[in-house]
């Protein structure tokens, strides 16, 4: 009898001790790795949860890596990234940062009001300029267009008197402009 009871509770232990892998899984492991061969990727933390490009159109893609030469002979880094959500067009949540004279390491993230957007809440977020924020491009490859590299920064919006910390952030991506 002991032993029926045990096949029948055995099931249920099983069961209880087994574990989605998304469960097991960091925040940060999430998140694309950091590479540097122009796979295209984009990911970072948001107040610690993932955050990952995402839209369901061929011709609206989630990531924009631009990387060139203005006629004023200053070269830029353009780093845009769109998550959409399905059934909304104007719900959308997009990043874009921007480098002037991109150079191999640390590069400041030029200062500007929408550099995190967020149409579902608070609207256009800023780089906050008051703490330390960093685009350390690890790979700037001109003859095969390829840009990688990572960022952290903390972007406000005054109006809903939110802050969000960007941490984590990384990009590989084909950089024509």
């Amino acid at each position: 009898m002991k032993k029926l009871y045990l096949l029948l509770f055995l099931p249920f232990l099983l069961a209880a001790s087994c574990k989605k892998k998304d469960d097991d899984q960091q925040p940060i492991d999430k998140l694309p790795p950091a590479t540097m061969t122009g796979a295209n990727t984009f990911g970072c933390l948001v107040n610690g949860e993932p955050w990952l490009p995402h839209t369901e159109a061929i011709w609206d893609p989630s990531l924009s890596v631009t990387h060139g030469q203005w006629p004023t002979g200053e070269w830029q880094l353009k780093i845009g990234a769109t998550k959409k959500y399905s059934g909304d067009n104007n719900a959308y949540e997009y990043f874009s940062l921007n480098v002037w004279d991109p150079a191999l390491g640390e590069n400041d993230i030029s200062y500007t009001k929408s550099i995190y957007i967020d149409l579902r809440g608070c609207g256009e977020y800023y780089l906050d300029t008051t703490i330390a924020h960093s685009l350390i491009v690890t790979k700037l490859d001109a003859v095969n267009f390829i840009a990688s590299g990572t960022f952290s920064f903390t972007a406000i919006n005054d109006a809903c008197q939110d802050t969000l910390r960007i941490t984590e952030g990384r990009f590989d991506a084909d950089s024509h402009l």
